[in-house]
């Protein structure tokens, strides 16, 4: 099983998904998240969030015809010219798509890889998404406290329209709702 992501927007625009130098002795690669990342893929989980989401919950999202779900490979190491470099799951993103809007579900980077732009590459991925589906704008949860996550949406051009009080739980705290006009 494989999100349906990238791979079919890709597949009806013909082309491939990117592959991005980051520098040095490392590339990246965004795909759709397929079954055997589900392991990988949950361990971010669980370093990123206090109340993560289960390798059950993120393989029914595969199975979703709503989400769009991608991981952020990197590929690192001497050998990366042979093919041999080692790979890793970098970071993740979900999309969920409904009646023309589009909400950001997930967003992760592993927290050893915080700070290199990577949240960016898959926000990249999301927006430009959100947009060949025909979204006509896209809504988030964020903590309040989560001042590095609002700043980046902030960049994207997401304004905060309402606050959920106790939204959070594991600690309770508000999340600030923010939203992206497309259209």
């Amino acid at each position: 099983r494989v999100s349906r992501g990238l791979g079919d927007v890709y597949k009806r625009q013909g082309r491939s998904a990117a592959l991005m130098e980051a520098g040095g002795q490392t590339k990246l690669l965004v795909r759709p998240m397929t079954e055997r990342d589900l392991p990988e893929t949950a361990s971010l989980e669980r370093l990123s969030f206090s109340v993560p989401w289960s390798e059950t919950l993120l393989s029914e999202c595969l199975d979703s015809r709503l989400d769009l779900v991608w991981v952020l490979e990197e590929e690192r190491g001497s050998e990366l010219q042979k093919g041999e470099g080692r790979k890793k799951i970098a970071g993740y993103c979900n999309l969920r798509i409904i009646a023309g809007e589009a909400e950001l579900m997930r967003i992760a980077v592993h927290p050893d890889l915080r700070g290199r732009g990577y949240a960016r590459i898959l926000m990249d991925t999301l927006v430009r998404s959100a947009r060949e589906q025909g979204a006509s704008v896209i809504t988030l949860e964020v903590r309040n406290s989560n001042q590095a996550a609002r700043n980046l949406y902030k960049s994207y051009g997401f304004v905060e329209e309402a606050v959920r009080k106790s939204y959070y739980t594991e600690p309770v705290e508000d999340a600030v709702i923010m939203g992206l006009r497309l259209s």
